[in-house]
């Protein structure tokens, strides 16, 4: 059977579509769409006229190059295994670049489609995720990383912001059906709520980045006065009310005033030593935890009490158990001795084996406790020089430990294979022991392109983000503003292209959305 225009055109627009739903749902869709793309691209023929294009385009040949340095940069690396496998992670780096704006143009009609496709896939799994934490929520072990059920976690939180911009997009558009409007709108405010359900902290950061930055860019878009009242007051006070929100749980997390510590008891009331560090000065709940604490008396009532016994066990998220009992009796204001574990219920002691270090977790709102784990954090860096294991603070080190190799190699960088050889080995270098299961890579995408490739291929793809603003109208459009506030902020925090997932997210989008963009009506300015 000889294919026409119109079956390729239907296989271009189902692997668009494969790879929409693919992105929250399922890899296997991802790769089943993506090589569709390529298959069909070829045997659409035509190429001498497409590659004409294609040297013609500095803005593709420039998305192109971000691939080509990973095979130029084979030349100077030595694992080969490693660089192939990130070579073929990285293929819709090359893939979509040339796919995309090579084929007919996207009608605006296409277009939706496939951003409705993706869309619709997300608030389907929103819905999914959200019975899931309904249904576990209540588990001592629940981890809120656990209601991502198709992809990861913070790879999906991005994908909800980009379907959140879609949402509000469409809203600002729809000109003659007001239900349609509505409709829009109600799904966007969901997706808000759901980025923090979610608990992402990448995915609220760059939900608020890009609600605010929206909201300044669409400001003089508003006709209505009332609607320009609003949104200028929005864009007031919405930094004082983060500011305030932050400024009330620090405050309330140290105690107002320090403890006399010159009377503070020696003895429990079963007449056991206590032991107290007046110089470790870590907080739980506003309660200092290395304060009051009798390990005689802990050790006897909790080997009564569970079979995870006081010294030699770890809780289930492998950390020391007898560490985990302090940090919870301390954040119950409960001294740490026999009175103490007896004032713990059943429940409370399942939370404790289950890893849970603080009662908080087990009740309080989910935002209140992720700002609260963060200044927990901070302060532990800043009282004690630790970072290892915890999520936040942690990439501090990461980022230091990037540099140092960054400082090292800054012209051409390690090459596309040996990066994390080149990571391993600063980590033994490193005045500080660090952990075999935290010695991870940059968490932050531009880092990684630096050590990779130099500062020369780290040029190359901040050119690949700056040329677009600057030549292309589509760059300057609502959605395409969005997107690239969501995607190059986490970039900021995460190693947002070293996974299938997320090379993918970026590849696609940022093609689709600066070439198929230019299908849409002219007159609406801020349209996607």
């Amino acid at each position: 059977m000889i294919l026409n225009e119109t079956h390729h055109r239907w296989l271009f627009l189902i692997g668009l579509c494969l790879v929409a739903i693919g992105l929250p749902l399922s890899k296997a869709f991802i790769s089943i769409g993506g090589i569709t793309l390529a298959v069909n691209f070829l045997l659409e023929g035509n190429l001498k006229a497409k590659f004409r294009t294609l040297i013609s385009s500095p803005i593709i040949l420039l998305l192109i190059s971000v691939f080509l340095m990973h095979l130029v940069a084979l030349i100077w690396t030595s694992d080969f295994g490693h660089a192939l496998k990130d070579i073929r992670i990285k293929l819709p780096l090359l893939l979509f670049p040339i796919i995309i704006p090579l084929s007919k143009p996207l009608s605006k009609k296409e277009l939706h489609l496939v951003l409705g496709v993706f869309t619709s896939t997300v608030l389907l799994t929103s819905f999914l995720s959200t019975w899931e934490y309904f249904q576990t929520k209540d588990n001592p072990s629940f981890d809120f990383r656990s209601i991502s059920l198709f992809t990861s976690h913070i790879r999906y939180a991005l994908m909800v912001c980009i379907a959140y911009l879609i949402l509000l997009n469409l809203a600002w558009n729809e000109k003659s059906n007001e239900s349609a409007r509505v409709s829009y709108i109600l799904l966007a405010v969901w997706l808000s709520i759901f980025v923090f359900i979610l608990q992402s902290m990448t995915g609220i950061v760059a939900w608020l980045l890009c609600s605010y930055l929206l909201l300044i860019y669409t400001l003089s878009y508003i006709k209505i006065s009332v609607f320009r009242i609003i949104s200028l007051t929005v864009i007031t006070i919405a930094p004082l009310i983060i500011g305030s929100y932050i400024a009330f749980h620090v405050d309330a997390f140290y105690p107002n005033e320090q403890p006399d510590f010159s009377e503070l008891k020696t003895e429990t009331a079963g007449g056991a030593h206590y032991d107290h560090d007046t110089n470790n000065l870590m907080l739980e709940n506003g309660h200092y935890i290395n304060i009051n604490i009798a390990n005689y008396e802990l050790e006897k009532e909790w080997n009564q009490r569970s079979n995870l016994t006081f010294w030699d066990s770890l809780d289930r998220t492998q950390q020391p158990i007898n560490a985990t009992i302090i940090r919870y009796l301390t954040s119950k204001g409960l001294t740490k001795d026999s009175v103490g574990i007896n004032a713990l219920t059943d429940q409370d002691i399942l939370a404790i084996e289950n890893g849970v270090a603080n009662v908080r977790f087990l009740y309080g709102n989910p935002i209140d406790n992720r700002v609260y784990t963060v200044i927990w954090e901070f302060d532990r860096m800043m009282n004690e020089k630790r970072v290892q294991g915890h999520s936040v603070t942690q990439r501090f080190l990461f980022w230091k430990t990037g540099f140092n190799i960054f400082k090292e190699n800054w012209l051409f960088g390690t090459g596309t294979g040996d990066i994390n050889a080149s990571y391993e080995k600063m980590y033994n270098q490193s005045d500080t022991e660090v952990n075999k299961k935290y010695r991870l890579r940059a968490h932050n995408q531009f880092l990684a392109f630096g050590v990779t490739f130099g500062v020369l291929g780290l040029s190359i793809f901040l050119l690949s983000i700056i040329l677009p603003f600057i030549t292309m109208k589509s760059a300057n459009s609502f959605l395409y503003i969005g997107f690239a506030i969501v995607i190059y902020a986490s970039m900021l925090n995460e190693d947002t292209l070293e996974t299938q997932t997320g090379v993918t997210l970026y590849a696609f989008f940022n093609v689709l959305l600066l070439f198929g963009i230019q299908a849409l009506s002219e007159d609406d300015s801020t349209s996607s």
